[in-house]
């Protein structure tokens, strides 16, 4: 259990280190951030395995966040955390307090307690933490050097990410996984953002993958596996086609 003096709310904390990690203490490791880690980390801890052993991505420390319930009259603040703000939701906006509570709390108590690297953060976020995700990759590109965002759900904010975020130095790797059966709902603003972004100056990497025969929530899983993938792959041609 962690207390964020920056959000004022307990966060439940999961993490794993890698089965290396014993006979290796020197070592540091990339470190994966899973939002929703309620379902995140007990989904993809043993899938990471199983692609650690398959070669598919390297060992790493997963970090699941979770609010310990997922009833946001208990606690759970993800529609809050993850979004920017939304005429029609009251209680969207609560994001750049979100990542103040990771980059200042919770990122500094991992690096300190645990042999992570600081050079390798990864994020995962679905849904709203798509939003969240790309919400890091275009304001905050300075936390993380990967970002994965699984069909990300921007349909009521959208025009707050088509706006030209201030120039930086920092181009973190954005993986965008979207289903190919996703509700519409989703699927015509992302294409928007897409659209707006295929031709534009950007801060970030671009790597687009549409997972077919998928719908909004079955895809997670191919999007960790692909965009771990592509992110710890050696540079390639950047993708970005709608």
């Amino acid at each position: 259990m962690l207390h964020s003096k920056a959000v004022d709310h307990n966060y439940h904390i999961f993490i794993k280190l890698p089965e290396q990690a014993k006979s290796q203490p020197q070592t540091k490791w990339p470190v994966v951030y899973l939002l929703d880690g309620g379902h995140m980390f007990p989904m993809l801890s043993p899938y990471a395995d199983y692609l650690v052993w398959a070669k598919d991505l390297p060992p790493v420390i997963l970090v699941g966040i979770s609010y310990g319930t997922n009833d946001w009259r208990q606690g759970n603040m993800r529609s809050t955390d993850f979004t920017l703000p939304a005429e029609d939701r009251e209680h969207y906006g609560g994001a750049a307090m979100f990542h103040q509570f990771l980059s200042t709390e919770l990122m500094p108590l991992i690096e300190e307690k645990y042999p992570a690297d600081p050079q390798h953060r990864v994020l995962f976020g679905h849904s709203l933490g798509g939003q969240f995700a790309l919400y890091c990759a275009m304001f905050q590109p300075q936390t993380f050097a990967g970002i994965i965002a699984s069909n990300p759900a921007i349909h009521r904010n959208l025009e707050l990410f088509l706006v030209d975020p201030e120039p930086t130095e920092n181009k973190p790797k954005l993986f965008i996984m979207q289903a190919d059966n996703d509700d519409e709902v989703y699927q015509k603003p992302r294409q928007q953002w897409l659209l707006h972004w295929q031709n534009k100056p950007r801060n970030w990497q671009q790597h687009v993958i549409t997972a077919q025969d998928h719908n909004h929530m079955s895809s997670v899983p191919t999007a960790f596996r692909q965009g771990m993938m592509w992110l710890f792959s050696k540079p390639t041609t950047e993708q970005n086609q709608p």
